[in-house]
């Protein structure tokens, strides 16, 4: 990726050189950056391609409370304005509500008044909420409500989404589909989410953006249009500790900011005498609220992977299933087994997890997975995962068109019952009848496993304490892995199962693990009675 400094100068020369601060003691001083707004500018308008057009085109920027951002925020907006190349240049602040959006709006005409240079160039507007370029009145920036009604003809060259994890209603998901897409037949584009941590079952789309940052960081996924920073402490770091505050605050003094470390000495101490650190943890340090509780330690399931997941093989034009490579099949062929299935049409994955005991009280699980292929790029910058690398690799088996079609996985069990000792094939009822009547019709044992705390509780306890006892032997799979990142508990009257993420409001998948948990409900049940044949494997 081509790193021009001419233009990533501009833009850090724009905010010092043109721009002044609008609040408190700030008021009319220069606009000097500090390291991570730098850094920011840097990444977002550095990297070009040949032609000098952005190649980043999502930003996303999670930092705490009181860090600067709206004002970071109006100086982007007003150095795209007043130096875009483009015609008709369309800039929108937007925020959930009115009063938020206002807010960059305000501190964006304080800037233009401030500066000679931006007042002959740009013209404030505040009965619409916009400021127009002087020279082309279709270019401008606009202050927008996300809950608002600005229809589809919206088309922007840069959004900037102000505070993120507020944007939570149905109406405020579609105008975020309508801005991030909406500039699509603009040469560039940019849409930079900017915000504090919000609360994971309530901000899906602040989350979805946070886990893309974490994957992109991690190497998980790759995406050279995106750029994200996460600033915030580690759950397991001491919340009292000014070490904490610094390593979670980009924009205090010891970092080369401006905040006051004793400001946020007084509201931990404000906090800590409420008897509740909670609010100081998601607004000082930047540590997500969650309402469940996450179950899985990934250092402890990879450390009991046991084996090496390979992707499956094509076996010929005569045949749709593809099979397990020679060492794979090796290890599985003949040994008594179940299989879990958890169906869905088209937005889930559709998982099949053979799960074998074995003779140290662990388990082997061999998972198979289905995705449509029909929109699977869509799907992959919504849940921020490599489906497309992941069928490549035979990890994921597409599906023609856009549903799932049962056919397939009806060959798949099939498949399984002749290799292996098949035992039992659990369905979870949802949807299930249809392809389990046809099952049973060929002879094989099917159960329905009730999808509640009475039956599922223990098998759901079982896979944590196998996990937890490195004896959940899975290879490495790394879809499978991904579920099990994704995997939150809800507990009543000490029991407990896996809470299924709602598939319109989150990213989260786990249909990987809900079928192997089916599996376990009556694999377990079998291995504890001893009534089949041991000696099979």
């Amino acid at each position: 990726m081509p790193f021009s400094e001419p233009h990533a100068d501009a833009a850090c020369n724009f905010f010092e050189l043109v721009l002044k601060h609008t609040a408190d003691e700030y008021y009319g001083k220069p606009f000097l950056l500090m390291p991570w707004q730098e850094e920011a500018l840097r990444e977002i308008f550095g990297n070009v391609d040949a032609d000098g057009n952005r190649i980043i085109q999502m930003a996303y920027l999670e930092v705490p409370k009181k860090a600067g951002k709206t004002e970071f925020a109006a100086g982007i907006v007003l150095f795209v304005l007043a130096t875009s190349t483009q015609p008709g240049c369309q800039v929108y602040g937007a925020a959930a509500a009115t009063r938020q959006a206002m807010n960059v709006y305000r501190a964006a005409s304080k800037m233009v008044e401030q500066s000679p240079v931006l007042r002959k160039r740009l013209d404030l507007r505040r009965g619409t909420n916009r400021i127009v370029r002087r020279d082309d009145r279709d270019s401008f920036y606009g202050a927008i409500a996300a809950d608002g009604d600005f229809g589809d003809g919206v088309n922007p060259s840069v959004v900037i989404a102000d505070e993120v994890h507020r944007w939570k209603t149905r109406k405020q998901m579609e105008n975020w589909d309508v801005l991030s897409n909406g500039g699509i037949t603009r040469g560039q584009t940019l849409t930079l989410a900017i915000t504090t941590a919000g609360v994971q079952n309530d901000s899906p789309l602040a989350w979805r953006l946070h886990e893309k940052t974490r994957k992109v960081r991690d190497g998980i996924v790759s995406d050279p249009k995106f750029y994200g920073r996460i600033y915030s402490a580690d759950p397991t770091d001491d919340p009292g500790d000014p070490k904490t505050w610094i390593k979670a605050n980009p924009s205090v003094k010891e970092n080369g900011g401006f905040l006051d470390l004793e400001r946020i000495r007084e509201k931990y101490e404000s906090h800590v005498a409420e008897g509740d650190l909670t609010s100081f943890k998601r607004y000082f340090l930047n540590l997500w609220d969650q309402k469940e509780s996450r179950c899985i330690d990934l250092n402890k399931w990879d450390s009991c992977a046991g084996w090496t997941a390979q992707g499956l093989l094509p076996v010929g034009a005569s045949s749709k299933v593809r099979t397990l490579p020679d060492d794979l099949m090796t290890k599985f062929l003949a040994r008594p087994c179940w299989a879990g299935v958890d169906l869905s049409m088209s937005t889930d994955l559709t998982a099949v997890s053979f799960v074998f005991p074995c003779d140290d009280g662990g388990y082997d699980v061999l998972p198979f997975f289905w995705t449509p292929a029909e929109g699977l790029r869509k799907r992959e910058l919504t849940d921020g995962m490599p489906y497309q690398a992941w069928a490549d690799q035979g990890l994921i088996e597409l599906a023609e068109g856009a549903v799932i079609d049962y056919r397939d996985i009806r060959a798949r069990l099939e498949w399984g019952a002749q290799l292996f000792d098949l035992q039992e094939i659990c369905f979870d009822p949802w949807n299930s009848r249809e392809l389990s009547t046809k099952m049973i019709e060929d002879g094989h044992r099917c159960t329905e496993i009730r999808q509640g705390f009475s039956t599922l509780s223990g098998p759901s306890k079982k896979l944590l304490e196998l996990v937890a006892g490195g004896k959940l032997y899975h290879g490495g799979n790394p879809v499978l892995r991904w579920n099990a990142s994704c995997l939150s508990v809800k507990e009543a009257n000490d029991n407990l199962i896996f809470q299924k993420p709602e598939r319109q409001r989150n990213s989260a998948r786990i249909d990987g693990i809900s079928a192997t948990v089916n599996a376990l409900a009556r694999a377990m049940v079998a291995v504890e009675a001893n009534n089949f044949q041991m000696e099979l494997w």
